[in-house]
């Protein structure tokens, strides 16, 4: 089976599946009677007609303006049909890949990027010119390179195995950086082992999952404290809270299931909260980022940083404060422009700014890396 057709596998639906949509047809129909009955009402579907409307998209615009103005029920009919997509073709839409045993991945993990290999490159010159400049400024950069879930979990996907031509992409990462004298902590190794005995990552969330986060926190804190740095002692304990409760992943919402009942749908994941706490003094702080001149070390990064305790077990893991400038949806660059262009790091640099990086981010298509250095001021 080629790559291009590999994640065509569908689930069987079960009877109870079966019924439920026919259920959902008929809310569609519903959905189509309530359409016919608003372009019969004096307020109803009036839309631009003309050919140049059309080919210039002002039809689809306003139609989906009327729609939402007299279609109560929209956004369940929405539902209906993501729901409909799942149970009888196995889909999971544009964004997400439906694998066997109800494990989701996210397709950018899947497709290919053309010219990937030059914007590695360009990449990497980036981070080590910033390396290099940070160190001249008493900071030692360190990326945390993350795999991507389907590489650890290829056993899970339809076909079975992680896509071709990506099989090398983050051997040549790791390498790339290295080449520039990057300290990069290899992250795949470790995840994987640890796979091999418990789940490192959600089922159906993008994400590491608190034992992959634990996991991760441990290697990190590994490489850094082969640096030498010297870190004030600060203690953390991790303890987990309540009992385990449901988690609809990110992967549930892309599909637009995350309101729909666990028997359509993709079972979500199961887990208890944990909480890090200090357990020796830290004194209060202030502004953007919090007071920043105790705080030794410093992540940024994208959602990764923000999941599974990861901000945590990474406290716990150094011994030491850290602090989490990491954003959701940032991609590769914003939340470290935001961090290193604020007075927090211009006033108290940090001795160490742990970077967490996907792979995949390294491959995509070239943004605004060209400016980039000279806009934090890195610049050679």
């Amino acid at each position: 089976m080629s790559d291009t057709t590999q994640f065509m596998t569908s689930p069987k639906p079960t009877p109870h599946q079966a019924f439920a949509a026919l259920a959902f047809i008929a809310v569609m129909l519903v959905g189509a009677w309530q359409i016919t009955a608003a372009a019969l009402n004096s307020d109803g579907l009036e839309f631009p007609r003309t050919l140049l409307d059309f080919r210039e998209g002002r039809t689809t615009q306003e139609l989906e303006k009327q729609l939402d103005k007299h279609l109560p029920v929209r956004s369940s009919l929405i539902a209906g049909a993501n729901t409909l997509r799942y149970l009888i073709t196995g889909g999971g839409g544009d964004q997400v890949r439906t694998g066997r045993d109800q494990w989701l991945f996210l397709t950018e993990e899947l497709r290919y990027d053309a010219g990937g290999a030059a914007n590695l490159q360009a990449r990497a010159d980036m981070l080590g010119t910033a390396a290099l400049r940070l160190n001249e400024q008493g900071v030692k950069l360190v990326v945390a390179l993350v795999p991507d879930k389907a590489r650890i979990y290829e056993t899970k996907l339809a076909s079975g195995q992680y896509p071709a031509y990506n099989q090398s992409r983050y051997q040549d990462a790791l390498a790339a950086l290295r080449e520039r004298k990057v300290t990069t902590v290899d992250l795949l190794q470790p995840l994987t082992q640890a796979a091999a005995k418990s789940e490192v990552f959600y089922r159906t969330d993008t994400h590491w999952n608190q034992v992959g986060a634990e996991v991760v926190a441990r290697a990190v804190a590994s490489q850094v404290q082969q640096l030498g740095i010297s870190l004030d002692t600060t203690t953390f304990k991790t303890t987990s809270e309540g009992s385990p409760v449901e988690r609809v992943g990110d992967l549930i919402r892309l599909m637009g299931l995350q309101d729909m009942p666990n028997a359509l749908r993709p079972m979500p994941d199961q887990e208890a909260a944990a909480s890090t706490s200090q357990t020796s003094t830290e004194s209060a702080g202030g502004g953007l980022f919090g007071d920043v001149a105790a705080v030794p070390v410093v992540m940024t990064g994208t959602s990764y940083s923000m999941r599974g305790n990861f901000h945590g077990y990474m406290q716990q893991a150094l011994s030491s404060k850290v602090l989490n400038t990491a954003k959701d949806g940032g991609g590769f660059l914003q939340a470290a422009t935001a961090y290193l262009t604020d007075e927090a790091f211009r006033s108290a640099k940090p001795k160490i700014l742990i970077w967490e990086v996907p792979e995949r981010f390294l491959m995509t298509k070239l943004e605004d890396e060209s400016k980039w250095l000279a806009k934090v001021k890195l610049s050679p």
